[in-house]
């Protein structure tokens, strides 16, 4: 087993992991940044929004912010694996020094690339990304490829109905903060993916639904004991 993370002085919030596994299974979860992956060697098994892709050696992989995945290795290689964290504001000011305007968060499509050149040039990211000289000229570099690859589709639109929705099970999640929280039965509710709900519900709230309730509970248990230590004197 091997892990490596590096992070930048120059974009704080960029994040290069480098590991080799020889057996690891991640069940879901999700992370508030672009993840653009690089399996060097091995198989893996991503399930991406309840959606089975393999992936396999010279490929790459993109989940979006807050995309609910798992992964799990399902041969006897040793998996080798890079891994690049943007921050969705960094992404999106490089996006607009490409496209010379805003295009707003990008949704990549999930499709697995394969694209020699795409692999090339992020093989060659990761090799020279020791380098923070010309570190911003690489990531612009690096964006570009992917979008002028067709690999990015149009923002969601969320319609009155969905956005209600969303409302509702804020409101839910304040009202009924010692229950657990269905992601799930919320997302359906609302005809959104899971991921697209937990993006909503933080651009609604400013946390993801597990943070807001662990917030309320805190909030109800300092108002509790306050009573109690009120009652007390």
């Amino acid at each position: 087993m091997y892990l490596k993370t590096t992070q930048y002085k120059q974009f704080d919030s960029i994040e290069i992991k480098e590991s080799l596994f020889s057996k690891f299974d991640l069940p879901n979860h999700f992370h508030d940044t672009y993840c653009i992956g690089l399996l060097n060697k091995g198989i893996k098994k991503c399930v991406i929004e309840e959606t089975t892709q393999l992936v396999h050696s010279n490929s790459i992989s993109i989940i979006n912010p807050y995309q609910v995945h798992s992964d799990k290795n399902i041969d006897a290689e040793d998996c080798l694996y890079k891994m690049i964290y943007l921050n969705p504001d960094i992404l999106n000011y490089f996006s607009k020094k490409v496209a010379g305007k805003n295009n707003g968060n990008l949704h990549f499509t999930n499709d697995l690339i394969t694209d020699p050149l795409v692999i090339s040039s992020i093989t060659r990211f990761f090799d020279e990304i020791s380098n923070e000289i010309f570190l911003e000229q690489k990531l612009k570099n690096l964006i570009e490829i992917l979008i002028s690859g067709g690999y990015t589709k149009k923002n969601i639109i969320i319609d009155n109905q969905s956005k209600n929705a969303i409302d509702d099970s804020v409101e839910m999640a304040r009202l009924n903060f010692s229950d657990k929280i269905d992601i799930g039965k919320m997302s359906f509710e609302s005809k959104m993916s899971k991921f697209q709900f937990i993006r909503y519900f933080k651009k609604k709230t400013g946390l993801t639904p597990a943070s807001f309730i662990l917030m309320n509970r805190i909030i109800m248990l300092k108002t509790y004991l306050l009573k109690v230590l009120l009652l007390a004197k």
